[in-house]
């Protein structure tokens, strides 16, 4: 009788990569929200200045623009 050799396949190894490559990521997500500190301000607003439009003026403004 003749003899045939059945080799195995060897499993891949991409989904252990990508699970590596997703417990990395999460692993840096987690570190940047931990030393993200929530009252961080990115941007500084300008001062508001406490000027007050006098009525005369919003009145004469809107009636140009209806007729």
């Amino acid at each position: 009788m003749a003899e045939i050799n059945i080799e195995k396949k060897k499993k891949s190894m991409w989904p252990w990569l990508i699970l590596l490559l997703v417990i990395i990521a999460l692993i840096v997500w987690a570190l940047y929200e931990l030393t993200n500190e929530p009252d961080e301000v990115e941007f500084q607003e300008a001062p508001a200045t406490g000027m007050v439009i006098p009525a005369e003026t919003q009145l004469a403004s809107h009636a140009i623009t209806v007729v």
